[in-house]
Formats: structure tokens, sequence, C-alpha cells
């Protein structure tokens, strides 16, 4: 369902349901998977952020 995003014009359709980015198509990207995901791939820099 992700493959539409590729489309510039489809992502730039994106609105917020339950504080998640979400598009027409029903694809949502939840932000503790996002973070989840990036913390198991060492990609989640926190330094310098508020405690």
């Amino acid at each position: 369902m992700a493959l539409p995003l590729h489309d510039e014009a489809f992502f730039a359709r994106v609105f917020l349901e339950m504080g998640a980015p979400a598009w027409p198509n029903g694809y949502d990207a939840d932000p503790s998977y996002i973070r989840a995901k990036l913390e198991m791939a060492g990609a989640l820099h926190t330094e310098g952020a508020p405690a």
C-alpha cells in the first residue's frame, strides 16, 4: 500500500488520523513503529534532544 506514496501528488494528500500521518488509500505511518524500526537499525540519534 506504500507504493502510491512514491507519487509526489499522492504523497501530498497526507492528513493526520489519531496523530499519525495517513493517506486516502488507508496507509498510515505509526510513529511508534517508525521509532522502533529506527532504534533497531541504529539510526535513531537523540544527542542534544531535551530529556
